[in-house]
């Protein structure tokens, strides 16, 4: 299938159609607009679609592409939307802050890190859950591609078993020594985790 002057997956009223059958149903109705203030959560979530897409096709979109997804969208949010606000750009932000493409999850991630050979750098490791977690930022940085990946605490924590984020914590500064994470963009308190890049 050969993409024309607009992706052939955008013919029909709000649908991405990917490259194979499988790729197929994803909607870009389900983030058009339906009262005011929301689309910045909206966004987020077409933004997360778009990336889960390319990352089923193993290919990035063009720019022309992403212009065509954002046209339906605009045109059937319209009523919710503001007066000259430049949401196609806001959108191509959102692109780049994506951590997790729409269809992988955290959990989905950890079953994948828990089959896998643990990176070489923690082999000599004595500490299952560390080794573990290395195996996790691997399989992160991997979903989010050349971006850095956001690394909840909590989360972790919650997915290990453990009552608190001590250990992840501790776990994370451990990694980081070894060289295998580094961080990108320190936590926001209250507001957004810190992002790290995986480093082999």
């Amino acid at each position: 299938m050969q993409f024309e002057s607009e992706p052939s997956f955008f013919c029909r009223p709000y649908r991405f159609e990917a490259m194979s059958p499988h790729d197929r149903g994803a909607s870009c109705a389900d983030y058009v607009l339906k009262r005011p203030h929301t689309s910045n959560k909206m966004l987020l979530e077409l933004a997360r679609e778009i990336r889960g897409v390319e990352r089923k096709r193993s290919k990035k979109l063009s720019t022309a592409q992403y212009k065509a997804i954002f046209d339906k969208w605009e045109a059937a949010s319209l009523p919710f939307l503001r007066a000259g606000h430049d949401y196609f750009t806001e959108l191509l932000a959102k692109l780049n802050c994506v951590t997790v493409p729409k269809g992988e999850t955290l959990g989905a991630a950890f079953e994948r890190a828990k089959v896998k050979p643990p990176p070489a750098k923690v082999l000599l490791i004595g500490n299952d859950g560390l080794r573990l977690l290395a195996s996790l930022c691997r399989e992160l940085q991997e979903m989010a591609g050349d971006q850095p990946f956001m690394l909840c605490q909590m989360n972790v924590a919650k997915l290990f078993g453990h009552s608190d984020h001590k250990n992840i914590s501790n776990w994370i500064r451990a990694l980081k020594t070894l060289g295998l994470l580094k961080l990108a963009e320190a936590a926001i308190p209250n507001a957004r985790a810190a992002r790290y890049f995986y480093v082999e």
